[in-house]
């Protein structure tokens, strides 16, 4: 049963038992409601005990119903029979209670938590505001700046802040949780709801310097939930809980919030793939060889995370910018890393130079050790060829800034094995990332389809927009930054090296811009050099534009003979999505990304793409065919080598492989 009723003297104890986490789905709903009725039935109740049998209160609410009508009770009924007992009821807080399950809790007369709760309201981060009285009931309880602040932010709050705002009335060990619960509930009294709290006074200038200043750059919804704030403070407690509800109910039919939901699922869908792979180790000493920028990234958050951290590298400077900054181990001697679990490659990007790494640690190390790289696109299945034990090496690889950046991509190279695959995808997700599987190819996922999109904003920039048009219409999209900011912040030497990688088998037919080599031969790898697209002076975060790389774009249109044209910024827009599209179609065929949704997972994880707009590959399913047809027309015409799969668009088709991505992640509208 999702709910067992138990009893301490005249107290009931209802215990939510729904694994894995206590969702508040129609069921878990309908038996509590049900069970707080059959309490209030009981003549000589003195109290109730809402609390959970596994490790989380009630995690929020189940997020597939927001497909659909959401089925009676809903949690607003379930609060109103709560408010409507005749005995104080008190929620017994234990892990999360998030969303739903920090509404049921606000419900309730009283909050009492043991130190593994925590609390939040995340609805936010899926387009829409909290809907059972969040925003009403938390701004009466703890003062409409704090409330401000947990629905705009989405951020959870620990047991002990959670004390101090006062959302928690008490904090307690874990094992004396329910004893606190009981003797609350049964001396308590008389009832304590929050609706019939005076409103906290508050300067209503200084909310709204407080409502401006958590506003920012936010989306529609958060606004929203920021004045319902606001307004639960000024209306009548039906009226304001009415009203959250009626907008709850508008954000949660909109695309916005669909498209965020379907992000949702696509992270879970990914990370399971990883999860229901054969047991993985236990991987506790954890070795990165290069104290480089990226080696260091990864070896910091390992060390954050509290594993044990060594950093081999034979460059003692760059081992001493490391060793400076952290608790970190530092060595330039291999054999070091013998005792190591796991040994993660993100040395500098040669093939050699790996491979005679791994040749050399494989007789130091244990056979039981797990070998990762961090390379962005050398091939894994050569690196993992000269290994004796093959099937212990996989792909690895963080995306920069790495301890900032949520995403991941666990490579199944030809030999991985399961257990590999499964230990590191556990490694990932126990790092705070974001994780999806890929298997061999150049760029893997993620770098593949920027690869892509960095290439026709070339073809774009050629073809007569600037730099700075390109990036200011990809940030109006909804981008942070555009392409061409990105290439300087991390390095236009880094797709230097790789073009040069490739030369030699590039078909000749292919267009290509020799502008980003021209830059580099300059010695203008960006904001590290303080030129690249744009110009940084004096330490600027910020490039401004440079009249010497016009100058350099000029001369090589005229050498191509390109007469510029000018291109709106919704054309920019739509061939870079259309070029998107094509390499996602193109990685889905060969099998190197495992689902379409994976794809837009990588790109709004690890590249910014608008979360909102779910991805490159739904936000184009949401297109019609002509509109799809015109965009891949557009892409196949700026260069028919690599754009081939979308040729069939030049006879007013959708290429199969195309419409195969798009029909995956679609779904009917809102």
């Amino acid at each position: 049963m999702p709910v067992e009723t138990s009893w301490s003297g005249s107290t009931a104890i209802l215990t939510l038992s729904s694994p894995p986490v206590n969702t508040g789905d129609a069921t878990l709903r309908r038996d509590l409601r049900d069970a707080l009725l059959s309490a209030a039935a009981v003549a000589d109740l003195s109290g109730v005990v809402i609390e959970s049998s596994g490790r989380h209160f009630y995690a929020g609410s189940d997020i597939s119903e927001l497909d659909r009508p959401i089925e009676e009770p809903q949690l607003t009924g379930v609060i109103a029979v709560i408010e409507a007992m005749p005995v104080p009821v008190i929620a017994s807080i234990n892990g999360l209670a998030l969303g739903g399950g920090l509404e049921l809790a606000l419900g309730c007369d009283a909050r009492i938590g043991d130190t593994s709760a925590v609390v939040g309201f995340p609805e936010v981060t899926l387009g829409m505001i909290p809907g059972a009285g969040g925003t009403v009931r938390a701004g009466r309880l703890i003062g409409p700046a704090a409330a401000i602040d947990l629905v705009a932010s989405a951020r959870r709050v620990d047991a002990g802040e959670a004390k101090e705002l006062g959302i928690l009335d008490q904090v307690v060990e874990p094992g004396m949780l329910r004893d606190a619960a009981t003797e609350c509930a049964s001396t308590m009294g008389v009832k304590r709801r929050i609706r019939d709290l005076p409103v906290p006074e508050f300067d209503p200038v200084a909310l709204d310097g407080v409502a401006q200043r958590a506003a920012g750059r936010a989306r529609p919804n958060v606004l929203e939930a920021i004045a319902m704030v606001c307004r639960g403070l000024t209306l009548g407690m039906d009226e304001a809980l009415a009203e959250e509800r009626a907008i709850f109910n508008r954000l949660r039919h909109s695309r916005e919030a669909a498209n965020l939901r379907y992000l949702f699922f696509a992270k879970r869908t990914a990370a399971r793939d990883l999860r229901t792979l054969e047991s993985g180790r236990k991987i506790d000493r954890v070795a990165v060889a290069g104290a480089g920028t990226m080696g260091a990234a990864v070896a910091r958050l390992f060390d954050a995370y509290g594993f044990s951290v060594t950093v081999f590298d034979l460059d003692e400077s760059a081992l001493g910018r490391v060793a400076a900054r952290s608790t970190i181990v530092t060595t330039n001697q291999l054999g070091d890393l013998a005792d190591s679990d796991l040994v993660i490659d993100a040395i500098f990007e040669d093939m050699r130079v790996k491979r005679q790494f791994f040749t050399d640690l494989e007789p130091l190390v244990s056979d039981e050790a797990i070998f990762a790289s961090n390379t962005s696109y050398l091939d894994l299945d050569q690196i993992a060829s000269v290994l004796k034990r093959p099937e212990r090496f996989a792909g690895f690889h963080f995306f920069n800034p790495a301890e900032r950046n949520p995403l991941v991509e666990v490579v199944r190279a030809e030999s991985s094995s399961d257990g590999t695959l499964r230990t590191l995808g556990a490694l990932a997700l126990k790092l705070g990332k974001t994780v999806i599987p890929a298997r061999v190819g150049d760029g893997f996922v993620a770098n593949r389809v920027y690869a892509d999109y960095r290439c026709q904003v070339e073809f774009l920039m050629e073809d007569g927009a600037s730099p700075e048009e390109i990036d200011a219409a990809m940030r109006d999209l909804g981008l942070p930054i555009g392409p061409f900011a990105v290439g300087d912040m991390s390095g236009l030497d880094i797709a230097w090296a790789r073009r040069k990688r490739l030369a030699a088998t590039r078909d000749p037919r292919q267009r290509y811009v020799t502008v980003p080599d021209t830059l580099c031969e300059l010695g203008r790898f960006g904001k590290k050099t303080g030129a690249g697209w744009y110009r940084y002076t004096d330490g600027a975060a910020r490039g401004t534009p440079d009249p010497q790389v016009a100058t350099i774009i000029d001369a090589a249109r005229a050498e191509k003979g390109i007469t510029p044209r000018a291109i709106t910024a919704r054309d920019i827009q739509f061939r870079v999505l259309g070029s998107m599209l094509c390499a996602a179609a193109v990685l889905l065929r060969a099998g190197v990304a495992a689902r379409a949704s994976d794809i837009d997972v990588a790109l709004t994880e690890g590249f910014g793409f608008p979360r909102w707009l779910g991805g490159p590959i739904r936000y184009l399913s949401s297109f019609n065919e002509e509109e799809i047809v015109r965009i891949l027309k557009a892409v196949f015409e700026s260069d028919p080598m690599v754009f081939a799969i979308a040729e069939p668009a030049l006879l007013g088709d959708v290429p199969e492989d195309i419409r195969i991505a798009l029909d995956a992640v679609r779904t009917p509208d809102p």
